[in-house]
């Protein structure tokens, strides 16, 4: 585990996601690898890199990117490719205002080591550019004639680098057949169990399509909501379309549509966040950590 850090004697964090990996060349060396495999920290599915890297090796290729099918209208947030019947890549864009196809680059990257290594070096040298793999690096090695392949995936794949994105990948959680299933016990998901207390649902409790963790008491009622570990939910309080994060309390007569609450953040009795659906469109509420939200901070906006 390398988290980022300052040089001694001053210097810069990381200055973009292929300097990242530059500042890090002598500790990958250290393996002598033959290729590298780089991901994303904010994207959520499921993907076995084994083969990925057999289609890498089958193709001869330089470089392979994975790459899934997006909505037109989501497109420009992504790096977009278009490729030849082999699956060459032959165009890349990164965030394109007007783009030309909808075949987006899922940041998960394999290079052959020594290929990356040269374009790392002689990008970091190159003091107009960004040092970002989508913007510099790769557009580099594509006019240099790299045999830059496109890896298809088909599957469930969620960028949650915005809060609409990152509310629309709980919401998928709380279908009757999900597209992203924890449960899946051929391929489990595996992450910090906090080892609380038994979840309470009280007799006055209603949970109805919703995802709940340990060591929360439900006084109210969730309704498609997805609720962390340690939450407290009071009498007479409705949480409708929500995400929330561990250890949030939730008083009396409290509702919530629509909102992300941060951790540890109390809701105090008779407050409201959001509108009903019913009166119109909602915007998605996002509430930090550790605040306190009461009657008087009533929020109803983005």
């Amino acid at each position: 585990m390398l988290p980022p850090y300052m040089e001694q004697g001053g210097g810069d964090w990381y200055k973009g996601t292929a300097n990242a990996i530059y500042r890090n060349i002598s500790f990958v060396e250290q393996f002598d690898p033959e290729y590298v495999l780089v991901i994303s920290g904010d994207h959520i599915y499921k993907m076995d890199y084994d083969k990925m890297l057999r289609f890498h090796k089958s193709k001869g290729a330089d470089a392979t990117i994975a790459v899934i099918e997006v909505k037109w209208e989501e497109a420009s947030r992504f790096g977009i490719m278009s490729t030849d019947d082999n699956g060459r890549i032959t165009e890349f864009a990164e965030k394109p205002k007007e783009p030309q196809s909808n075949l987006a680059s899922m940041g998960i990257y394999i290079f052959n080591w020594q290929v990356l290594k040269d374009y790392m070096i002689r990008d970091d040298a190159d003091p107009e550019s960004s040092k970002d793999f989508g913007k510099d690096l790769i557009p580099a090695m594509l006019r240099d004639g790299q045999n830059m392949m496109a890896y298809p995936f088909e599957g469930y794949w969620k960028d949650v680098g915005t809060i609409q994105s990152l509310w629309e990948a709980n919401m998928d959680l709380l279908e009757n057949e999900p597209k992203f299933n924890l449960n899946d016990r051929s391929w489990r998901i595996y992450s910090v169990n906090p080892c609380q207390p038994g979840q309470y649902v009280a007799s006055t409790a209603q949970i109805r399509r919703s995802l709940v963790n340990e060591g929360r008491c439900v006084f109210g009622e969730v309704d498609h909501s997805v609720l962390f570990y340690g939450v407290q939910v009071g009498e007479g309080s409705l949480i409708k379309d929500s995400v929330i994060m561990p250890n949030v309390t939730v008083g009396n007569n409290v509702k919530i549509y629509k909102a992300i609450i941060g951790e540890g953040t109390v809701v105090e009795d008779g407050a409201v966040i959001g509108t009903p659906e019913d009166e119109g469109p909602q915007d998605i509420i996002l509430i930090g950590s550790n605040e306190r939200i009461g009657m008087a901070t009533n929020s109803t906006r983005g």
